[in-house]
């Protein structure tokens, strides 16, 4: 599967040691390249992508991973954990799963649990780089 436009811009916390270990194992599953990483620090300033200036504007980046798509749809949290897997080889195993009534709510509560936690995540999965933490409001993660 390949696609000569990128289906899908993940926004993710540059200063999150789990974030960036996410990103790093992304990039070795996404064989097609079907997935951008843009730093949500940076996403206003991208020029090939204006777009992304609004979604910053629009959504409390820090709180949660986004992914934006091609056609500017914005998901958030387990949603859009959900559209990178579906994107990744092997994704359309998931999709019939991720359409069954309930399933995004259930990995939005999933993805809040862990990003209560992804400043100690952060700490084990990236020691060797620093093991940098980001800050996170816990009450902010699941009022998205």
């Amino acid at each position: 599967m390949t696609s000569t436009a990128v289906p899908l811009t993940v926004l993710f916390d540059r200063d999150c040691g789990f974030c960036n270990w996410t990103v790093r194992q992304l990039r070795s599953l996404d064989r097609y390249g079907q997935l951008r990483y843009v730093p949500l620090q940076s996403a206003g300033t991208q020029t090939d992508r204006p777009e992304l200036a609004e979604v910053c504007a629009r959504h409390p980046l820090t709180d949660a991973v986004h992914v934006v798509s091609a056609d500017g749809t914005v998901r958030s949290r387990g949603r859009a954990m959900l559209a990178i897997l579906d994107v990744l080889p092997g994704g359309w195993l998931l999709r019939p799963w991720a359409k069954i009534p309930g399933v995004g709510s259930v990995a939005d509560a999933l993805y809040d649990r862990i990003a209560m936690r992804r400043g100690s995540l952060g700490r084990l999965v990236d020691a060797d780089r620093g093991g940098s933490a980001c800050v996170i409001d816990p009450d902010a993660a699941t009022a998205l």
